[in-house]
């Protein structure tokens, strides 16, 4: 497309509609060594009723058209502003290379409509997020010697430029490695209605431009960067996020940024936050903040290969630190916890996760309701029948997981659900704690029933608490795993509670020596022959093996095995061949360095391999919508 390019070096300006490529180039080869240069330019696009887009190009005096590819910065301008925003920072700029305290790269900047915030208008006129995205980058990495890599390719701005870095840094991490956003009109919401009123500083006709008239909930939740964070935070975990904000804004945009810092923190992203003491929004406070988020890009283009003698040594003494008092070490982020639950004392330490566990569900703002009946049986203490259910504010539609607890069918409870909650629900899932009855009470099948019972009363109500009961994962540990597996292939269970096989979408057994029940029993101790008895013949209705057939409607199977533990490692494998043979999906992973039971006390736990491994068959299938 036809770009009018003009160049500015100083005071003096040549502007020409007709300047071909090959001079533009000899000029740009003649004026490397005369200081950095501004280029303006416009180009053609069918995205906008104008018909073309003015820009600025700001260069350093190193660039060279066949010189190596410098990162890239797009500076987008705020409300009632336009490409000569890059003007009034490029002293900035420039001081900075020359002192070498910001790496040597092509910053530019196109004119948008006022109000647009960087977004595509309702009616589709005025295509500002498509021009920037579609055509103004792919124009700059055509015609200019910059990044076409994401680690090298960077959104800033302020006020509406501000909002601008956060929506499309967020909307597509794939593209920008790092944003740095000033005072940005982020709203302290998820949804329309969340924004408080005094919040909802935009005239009414550019909101209807914006977001339509009626207002179009889906759409601004679609485009909302609060709402982009909460749908896809994983996608965000290497992003360079940097949020500033003046502690007395007159727009009052402080609450909109201090809701997003916070939901980065809920949503353990890393990022850097800014509230700047006595600072508005305008004044002669922002060219210093200014000159702060170029520094912030700078340290992310300069990011050490490796930490400096000093850290590495201080890095060594808290680790020894923190080993000899039982915990592990800080991570240079916010882990779901810091300590160790694997000392010999397995009481102290069921006891201290359960403790750290709730500390960390109350950060991430995940809520507890708790002791839900979801059956009665005569004689029965109800809370051997009851659930838990986590959620948080906002949750919609959400898959549900229903986790059973280990306790070798004879004793736990349903706060051993730790810290899965506190790492499932923020990411959009449902998540319930279930009790059932214990031998010698209850016999197998009334306990693989009441694991039945408790899906189907989730399938009917999870709908109240923000669930979708048409999307339901099994998941247990030990005995609990035999039971989910029990549940999740004996159609038996659930037709008696009124469902069926289809209406579970996956089983997630974590370490149970027990799926094929007759084989295991050749070699069982005294305490499982009390559980399972010694006639042979009732073990096949609670042997997951021996009802694995096709066209059932079984769900597929995540088998998650402890380290070193030949048993599970044996029962996991062969349940996995024959769940494969019948045409149904079956996946297995050893948890490599977790026993039995820190296998599922780390579930939920950041940088736990399990708890990855978990996820991505959740999202597979069960999914976020």
């Amino acid at each position: 497309m036809p770009s009018r390019p003009e160049f500015d070096r100083g005071k003096r300006t040549l502007t020409g509609s007709r300047i071909t490529l090959g001079f533009v180039a000899y000029l740009l080869a003649a004026t490397i060594a005369q200081g950095s240069q501004i280029i303006r330019g416009s180009l053609s696009t069918d995205s906008v009723t104008a018909g073309a887009v003015e820009y600025a190009i700001l260069l350093p005096d190193s660039y060279s058209p066949n010189g190596e590819r410098l990162p890239l910065l797009l500076l987008l301008h705020g409300a009632g502003g336009d490409r000569e925003q890059l003007a009034r920072f490029e002293p900035q700029i420039s001081e900075m290379w020359a002192s070498n305290d910001l790496p040597k790269m092509v910053v530019a900047t196109p004119s948008v409509g006022t109000g647009s915030i960087y977004l595509d208008s309702y009616d589709g006129q005025e295509r500002w997020e498509s021009f920037v995205m579609e055509e103004f980058l792919p124009h700059l990495r055509r015609r200019y010697q910059v990044s076409h890599e994401r680690k090298t390719t960077m959104v800033t701005g302020s006020s509406m430029g501000g909002f601008g870095s956060l929506r499309l840094g967020f909307k597509y991490p794939e593209i920008f490695g790092a944003l740095a956003a000033m005072q940005p009109g982020a709203w302290p919401g998820l949804t329309w209605d969340q924004v408080p009123e005094r919040n909802k500083i935009r005239l009414p006709e550019r909101i209807a431009n914006l977001f339509g008239d009626p207002f179009d909930h889906e759409r601004f939740q679609r485009e909302n960067p609060a709402s982009i964070v909460e749908g896809a935070s994983s996608r965000l975990q290497d992003s360079a996020i940097y949020i500033e904000v003046g502690d007395e804004d007159g727009f009052g945009f402080v609450e909109g940024v201090d809701f997003m810092h916070r939901l980065l923190w809920r949503h353990r992203i890393p990022h850097e936050f800014r509230l700047v003491r006595w600072a508005d929004h305008a004044g002669s406070t922002v060219m210093e903040r200014s000159r702060d988020r170029f520094r912030f890009l700078a340290r992310y283009l300069e990011q050490p290969a490796a930490p400096e003698p000093a850290v590495e040594r201080f890095r060594k003494r808290m680790a020894e630190s923190h080993r000899l008092r039982g915990m592990e070490p800080f991570g240079f982020w916010p882990n779901s916890t810091l300590r160790s639950y694997s000392s010999g004392d397995g009481l102290e330490n069921h006891h201290r996760a359960v403790l750290d566990s709730e500390e960390v569900r109350k950060e991430l703002g995940v809520i507890r309701i708790a002791d839900i009946s979801y059956a009665s049986s005569p004689g029965t203490d109800p809370a051997r029948q009851s659930l838990d259910i986590f959620i948080r504010e906002g949750l919609t539609d959400a898959p549900v997981v229903l986790y059973v607890h280990g306790g070798g069918w004879v004793r736990g409870d349903k706060e051993r659900a730790l810290f899965k909650p506190g790492f499932l629900v923020p990411r959009g899932f449902l998540f319930a704690s279930m009790n059932y009855r214990f031998h010698p009470e209850a016999s197998l099948s009334e306990m693989a029933q009441d694991v039945a019972s408790a899906a189907v009363w989730l399938k009917r109500h999870a709908a109240k608490y923000g669930g979708d009961g048409s999307r339901i994962v099994l998941m247990g540990h030990s005995a609990g795993a035999h039971l989910v597996a029990v549940v999740g292939s004996n159609k038996a269970f659930l037709e008696e509670a009124g469902a069926s096989l289809s209406d579970i979408s996956g089983v997630v057994a974590v370490d149970t020596a027990m799926l094929n029940v007759p084989a295991r029993m050749e070699t069982a101790r005294e305490s499982q022959f009390q559980v399972f008895g010694r006639a042979s013949e009732s073990w096949t209705k609670v042997s997951p093996w021996h009802h694995i057939e096709e066209g059932k409607g079984i769900p597929p199977f995540l088998l998650l095995i402890s380290d070193g533990r030949a048993v599970s490692l044996e029962q996991a494998v062969s349940l996995s061949s024959k769940l494969e043979e019948n045409g149904i999906e079956a996946l297995t992973h050893e948890g490599k360095g977790r026993a039995h039971t820190p296998l599922d006390t780390y579930l939920g736990v950041d940088g736990d391999e399990s708890t990855r491994i978990l996820l991505e068959f959740l999202r597979r299938y069960a999914g976020v919508r």
